[in-house]
């Protein structure tokens, strides 16, 4: 499966996108990020012990949730909800950072009215086909003060030793009232976050937070303690609170939340 992972690497995204578009085509579904109709969606998520043992949302199976075709799954439309209804996408000019740009929630952004788009990745080779993507460091970010409007980085800062530092780049860079949506995976066992910086094994890291390149697993309101100790005000979006019949129609998970880091002053 890696030998196989390797080489479809090499595909230019936008050809492989174009492949998944004819091969996955059918009646049954429609992805509201790329808009296409696709059979069947696909399951997603699952195959570490840890995961399943410390019961973290984001990491568990999930069927029927990830889109064959842009690869989108249940937090990318949760994501896309809370833009939409809460953070004003599509109906006022915006300022956006989008870090590690997951494919399906670029294509929907792209539609979008008004947006003043930047990507940036620590390994930009890695999206060549995000238009204008910049390299940069997570905890030394190349922008202004007050840069954006809206930050949306999903599934980084597990990977990332220095998470405070990243938390205050991105504290630093959001303007007054702006939104920042950070999401990683999150333990729902009670047993708090589990880090530990002297692993560097990827054999260990893997065994210990689920995946080789993983640096730790955190507790939900540990991680929201992270983001008020830089400076955030928090809240967290809970979409089947705010409108279940809309959430269950978007296929989200029931179990999981969206933290959003907000700047209050300059």
């Amino acid at each position: 499966m890696e030998h196989i992972r390797q080489v479809t690497t090499m595909i230019p995204q936008p050809m492989r996108f174009g492949l998944r578009k004819i091969l996955f085509y059918g009646d049954t579904a429609r992805c509201v990020l790329c808009g296409n109709a696709v059979r069947k969606f696909a399951p997603h998520g699952g195959g570490a012990d840890v995961l399943e043992r410390r019961r973290v949302v984001g990491g568990m199976r999930r069927d029927d949730d990830r889109c064959p075709v842009c690869h989108a799954t249940d937090r990318t439309r949760m994501m896309m909800r809370y833009l939409q209804t809460h953070a004003g996408v599509g109906s006022r000019p915006v300022r956006l950072l989008h870090v590690a740009p997951d494919f399906g929630l670029y294509l929907w952004l792209r539609r979008q009215h008004a947006i003043d788009y930047v990507a940036t990745d620590l390994d930009a080779a890695r999206y060549r086909h995000i238009d204008g993507i910049r390299a940069a460091d997570l905890t030394r970010l190349p922008f202004g003060d007050m840069s954006f409007d809206i930050i949306v980085c999903s599934h980084v800062l597990e990977h990332i030793p220095d998470d405070y530092a990243a938390f205050r780049e991105m504290h630093r860079v959001l303007a007054p009232g702006g939104h920042a949506l950070l999401l990683t995976p999150f333990a729902r066992d009670g047993m708090g976050t589990d880090e530990d910086p002297s692993i560097a094994e990827p054999a260990e890291r893997d065994r210990r937070f689920g995946q080789w390149d993983h640096v730790r697993i955190y507790d939900r309101d540990d991680f929201m303690a992270r983001m008020r100790s830089v400076g955030f005000a928090t809240e967290l979006y809970e979409p089947y609170a705010d409108d279940a019949e809309m959430a269950e129609a978007l296929h989200l998970n029931r179990e999981e939340a969206l933290p959003v880091g907000r700047r209050t002053q300059a």
